[in-house]
């Protein structure tokens, strides 16, 4: 990272790397060890050491002098299940960048509101592509808003190795079981038992053996390798564009109301682990 910074009236050397930056006072006076601090020396004192990288200096400076802005979300969409939010790349900060962030902020008593939650906000960007590496960044720092929206994009626990589930707490680990196994159950229950024609309504008298057939076949078959993450009314909603249904009006009026209902139940079921019943 590089730092610049006009109007500068003060200066904070990199005692490891002996470099030195030209900074705003009053910018670092955000931050509760740099009052303190000044406190202690007064306003006689032109230059700051501290035993940080440059590296990491100017990553903390920027955080005080440019505090972050949350992601620009780009795009929402309540029809999908997995992601709702689409951020801007261009907008977000990159994932191996914030734990080192987060420590900062800390360690420097940086403003909770205008820092470390808009870095939850970067976190929570990345959450649908690397959910477990967020979930253990965002528990490590106490965000537990985060690590619960995060564990709603996790794979099933046995696709992961043994080396990446060690960075889970125990009592976290068991939870993620619990709720995939809710999620998994629940849904294997809803395709199985949602029928194209219930009860006789709304059926086809021309293909209601055929498209009935068709329908229970499809979701046999998904039943048996219904996973965590799988969208049962997204796999269903494929008898849509199948003989009979496709070409028949009322099949497939009768298809769509059954996918509806399905991804209407699925809804309903616990997505994050703050969700399930204790």
């Amino acid at each position: 990272m590089s730092f610049q910074c006009s109007n500068a009236d003060f200066h904070v050397r990199s005692v490891h790397d002996n470099e030195l930056f030209a900074v705003r006072r009053q910018a670092l006076c955000s931050s509760e060890v740099f009052r303190d601090m000044f406190t202690c020396c007064g306003e006689s004192e032109e230059t700051l050491d501290l035993h940080e990288t440059a590296d990491s200096l100017a990553a903390l400076l920027i955080l005080l002098h440019h505090p972050p802005q949350p992601p620009t979300k780009i795009k929402r969409d309540n029809y999908n299940l997995i992601p709702k939010v689409w951020n801007d790349p261009k907008t977000v900060i990159p994932l191996p960048l914030l734990p080192r962030l987060f420590e900062l902020a800390d360690k420097y008593a940086l403003p909770p509101d205008s820092v470390t939650e808009v870095l939850g906000e970067h976190l929570l960007a990345h959450a649908s592509e690397e959910p477990l590496t967020v979930y253990v960044i965002a528990h490590s720092q106490g965000l537990h808003r985060i690590a619960s929206q995060a564990s709603q994009f996790l794979q099933p626990m046995a696709n992961y190795s043994l080396h990446e589930v060690k960075a889970i707490p125990i009592e976290a680990y068991h939870r993620f079981v619990q709720l995939q196994d809710t999620r998994v159950k629940a849904m294997r229950k809803y395709s199985l038992s949602e029928d194209i024609f219930p009860h006789g309504y709304g059926i086809c008298a021309s293909h209601s053996r055929e498209t009935t057939q068709l329908w229970h076949s499809k979701r046999m078959s998904l039943a048996v390798k219904v996973e965590t993450l799988t969208d049962v009314a997204g796999e269903m909603e494929i008898v849509v564009y199948q003989e009979p249904v496709q070409s028949c009006a009322v099949c497939r009026k009768a298809c769509i109301a059954a996918v509806e209902m399905l991804r209407y139940k699925c809804r309903k079921i616990p997505r994050t682990v703050d969700k399930l019943n204790a």
